[in-house]
């Protein structure tokens, strides 16, 4: 199963299970993984399993998204990838299931 493994400043804030097809990302309460950090905007990105696929979509966050150091609006991910997410980072394990 494909998971995020998310730090700030080297400290580990967590890793998550990618379940749903589709998992918001941000601030607020409501997300499915929720980045208690001001530089991170209340609804910051989505990620969205197609197939055996994820795509990363930033949702006009304020601060940005960034993937292996470069901003995104949209991208494909791949095994090992590095997120920024405002000055969170996640690196993207995707591992996904086998029929």
């Amino acid at each position: 199963m494909a998971r995020l493994i998310l730090n700030r400043d080297g400290v580990d804030l967590g890793t998550h299970e990618l379940v749903p097809d589709m998992v918001m990302i941000g601030r607020a309460p409501l997300n499915h993984i929720v980045i208690d950090d001001p530089t991170v905007s209340a609804h910051h990105a989505r990620l969205l399993r197609a197939a055996d696929s994820y795509w990363l979509a930033d949702l006009h966050s304020t601060n940005g998204t960034q993937v292996n150091s470069v901003s995104i609006t949209d991208a494909k991910l791949k095994d090992g990838d590095k997120i920024r997410f405002g000055s969170v980072v996640g690196v993207f394990c995707g591992r996904t299931r086998r029929a």
